[in-house]
């Protein structure tokens, strides 16, 4: 994959498509269809989390507003291989969260957000073969481009190369911290500090002023003790305060900084997978594991998943809602060509257990393996693949072998699988 400079006066038309997700998404979010532009991967693992969410007894909406600012920032760079072109694109929005059961709202949380996506779109000039297999838009189903194009065998649907690109590979939600609303915050709890130390320490001024008798006159007794209380309370408020701030900035500073410190390790281990494969980056492979966490632990069985070879550990059992904020590659070993890597993955993620749902910052190590024989295909979903034996299309999300020849259809061959979370 060649990662080259972005041009954003020349892509307008991802604008457009980026603005068409978003109400997709809104729409999805609140009971509707599944996003039209949502590539095949990112649209099962919608459909996981819906499942889940149902299985649970949850109901989550999301309403995405426009912040006042229009403008949509397009990346600086993009990554490619022979015949599609992955490109980042975002927006800024604000973003109410409410998640709740038939009996009452368990969670509610408005915040400005910064909504990434990663929309794949042809190459100019270029067009992918007929047999390249894809799923109908329209019914879901197995199907091969060149039969799209003429009609889909099970729905009948036909369709144009537009209506099949371009499509949203991948979504990811950062959270912006709103200035004014951390001010007004900081001033209510120095109030609130500043009331629960000097109240007291008011009290005991004037009771100790009184028994002690500073002066023969009671009020200038009072006065003094009012005085003291309100020096003395201010100052242990305002310190308690104070190294409460200090504790948070550091947390946050630290929670900014996840996954920061191997960077090198990360770069050092792609530029290894990329000299077996030359189309490998490490965006697309960042893409790839965040799209196999979430299946995975959306899933009501992991392991029944052909991406999977495991089983989810317990303490990831109860995530109803997972966004990644950044990763590291960990180790890298390629031995005839079967490439084992492995990752440490930083989320953001929304947990439901004993009724609750509490928003935590998460770490999980994940092991995942790929033959790098064959070079990376940008397009490439297990939702639809043809087989390498009979040439059929299938869905090989759930299947071990080709249901037409039964020959064994061996998934790590053909992208990245899943072989161990912890």
């Amino acid at each position: 994959m060649n990662i080259q400079d972005f041009n954003i006066t020349e892509h307008s038309d991802l604008e457009e498509s980026y603005k068409k997700f978003i109400r997709q998404m809104s729409n999805w979010y609140n009971g509707g269809e599944l996003p039209e532009l949502a590539g095949q991967d990112l649209r099962f693992a919608l459909e996981l989390q819906r499942q889940k969410l149902q299985s649970l007894g949850l109901d989550m909406q999301c309403n995405l507003k426009n912040t006042g600012s229009p403008e949509i920032h397009v990346g600086d760079i993009f990554f490619n291989d022979r015949i599609f072109k992955n490109s980042f694109i975002g927006g800024n929005m604000n973003m109410t969260r409410s998640i709740g059961s038939s009996q009452s709202s368990l969670y509610e949380n408005t915040s400005d957000i910064s909504l990434s996506t990663v929309i794949q779109n042809l190459k100019t000039d270029t067009r992918p073969s007929a047999s390249v297999a894809l799923c109908c838009p329209h019914c879901g189903a197995p199907s091969t481009l060149g039969e799209l194009e003429s009609s889909c065998k099970y729905c009948g649907t036909k369709f144009l190369m537009s209506e099949l690109y371009p499509k949203v590979m991948n979504f990811f939600i950062y959270k912006k911290e709103d200035r004014a609303d951390n001010d007004a915050k900081n001033k209510r709890e120095l109030k609130k500090y500043l009331t629960v130390s000097i109240i007291p320490m008011v009290i005991f001024g004037i009771i100790s002023n009184l028994f002690v008798h500073q002066t023969p006159i009671m009020i200038v007794n009072i006065i003094y003790g009012i005085l003291g209380g309100i020096l003395a309370g201010g100052m242990i408020g305002g310190l308690v305060f104070g190294f409460k701030k200090l504790f948070e900035t550091l947390a946050l500073m630290g929670n900014s900084l996840r996954g920061g410190g191997k960077i090198a390790s990360t770069l050092l281990y792609a530029n290894k997978i990329k000299k077996n494969d030359p189309e490998f980056s490490s965006e697309y492979f960042r893409d790839k594991i965040t799209s196999l966490f979430r299946m995975a632990v959306y899933s009501k069985e992991a392991s029944e998943l052909a991406c999977c070879k495991c089983r989810c550990p317990e303490k990831a059992a109860d995530i109803i809602e997972a966004q990644l904020y950044n990763f590291s590659i960990t180790d890298c070993k390629i031995k005839d060509m079967v490439c084992d890597v492995d990752v440490i993955l930083y989320l953001d993620c929304l947990h439901y257990n004993n009724g609750k749902i509490k928003s935590k910052t998460d770490k999980f190590k994940m092991r995942v393996r790929k033959h790098i024989k064959n070079e990376t295909d940008l397009s490439f979903s297990f939702a639809a693949v043809s087989c390498p034996s009979c040439g059929a299309s299938f869905d090989a999300r759930n299947v071990k072998a080709c249901p037409y020849c039964n020959n064994v259809y061996l998934h790590e061959e053909h992208d990245w699988v899943i072989t161990e979370i912890r």
